[in-house]
């Protein structure tokens, strides 16, 4: 996550078609989220959601589906990213704030 916080940045910062306060902003937004990443264990968490996500990817895939399957294993992701949300606070918010910020800007 920190290679990918560290992509985002080089390419926002070379990108000259966003208004520069704006880029000025999520770019300070991408930093503190970095250091807040830094600051925090995030292993468990990351690999509780991540099991979720590819178990929930699984049966999302396969031909022969089972909404009730489905439906628990969704739940069972939405569960681990609320645990995660209510774990880790400040970087969840640091998330949330930059995503709605790009969605403002459109990307």
């Amino acid at each position: 996550m920190k290679n990918t916080i560290k992509d985002i940045s080089e390419k926002l910062a070379a990108e000259s078609g966003i208004d520069p306060a704006k880029k000025a902003e999520l770019l300070g937004m991408l930093e503190e989220l970095n250091e807040e990443l830094h600051s925090a264990d995030l292993a468990e968490s990351s690999e509780k959601i991540s099991k979720h996500i590819m178990l929930s990817a699984e049966e999302i895939t396969k031909e022969e589906k089972d909404n009730d399957i489905i439906d628990k294993t969704l739940g069972d992701l939405r569960d681990s990213v609320t645990e995660f949300e209510v774990s880790h606070p400040k970087l969840f918010e640091k998330v949330n704030n930059i995503s709605a910020m790009l969605a403002s800007m459109g990307i």
